[in-house]
């Protein structure tokens, strides 16, 4: 009897300790959260691809209610712009100009606010390159009596694309070295018809520029 009271005194010991240390444990947990952190503001721009001296919307949504005021700034843009709030929840909405000479590529644009704390969101802007300017045509005459022949490349050999009248007045658009006609190896780039014409048989009006 004197045994089994002992072993049993021990055992409800070791049940104590190992409920205390389940407490402890417990107690140990880090305690709920008491509600979900706010979601970061959210920064839209239409279009998000832009021309020099255009413009874009920027639209920021889930800015902190407190705020007094909101900007958005780039490199791309002419200045700072203050974007005006509307509804409940707050949107913010703003048009931003580009600047006329804005690097073609990536910018980045930045937005914040006055009076809400710190928080910056941002969005990526894209602007296009400018379109190439297109070359200068200058004027030419075809002076062969019977015509002219234009071709697919600057041989007298290559296949024929179309064809001018003698006296015609012709735009060229560019020249290069051909196959010699008549001791003439320059040769004259046409747009309509697409192709070339030997300028052994043009006179031109003016200096016609290398194709590059």
């Amino acid at each position: 009897m004197m045994v089994r009271r002992a072993v049993t005194g021990c055992a409800s010991v070791a049940l104590a300790s190992v409920a205390m240390a389940g407490f402890a444990q417990a107690d140990a947990q880090p305690a709920p959260a008491s509600g979900a952190s706010q979601a970061a503001p959210r920064v839209t721009l239409t279009p998000a691809t832009a021309k020099q001296k255009s413009a874009v919307t920027v639209k920021v949504v889930g800015a902190p209610k407190t705020c007094r005021s909101v900007q958005a700034r780039s490199d791309a843009f002419v200045r700072t712009v203050a974007l005006a709030k509307k509804g409940n929840p707050p949107v913010y909405s703003g048009r931003a100009g580009v600047k006329a000479k804005a690097a073609p590529g990536f910018h980045q644009v930045t937005v914040g606010g006055v009076g809400c704390g710190k928080w910056v969101a941002k969005a990526r802007l894209t602007i296009l390159a400018p379109p190439k300017p297109a070359p200068k045509v200058v004027k030419g005459t075809v002076t062969s009596k019977i015509g002219l022949n234009v071709r697919k490349q600057p041989t007298s050999g290559s296949a024929v694309t179309g064809a001018y009248r003698s006296r015609q007045t012709i735009d060229l658009i560019c020249k290069k070295a051909g196959q010699p006609v008549g001791g003439n190896r320059t040769w004259y780039q046409v747009k309509t018809p697409k192709g070339w014409v030997t300028a052994r048989y043009v006179k031109a009006h003016g200096t016609v520029p290398t194709c590059k």
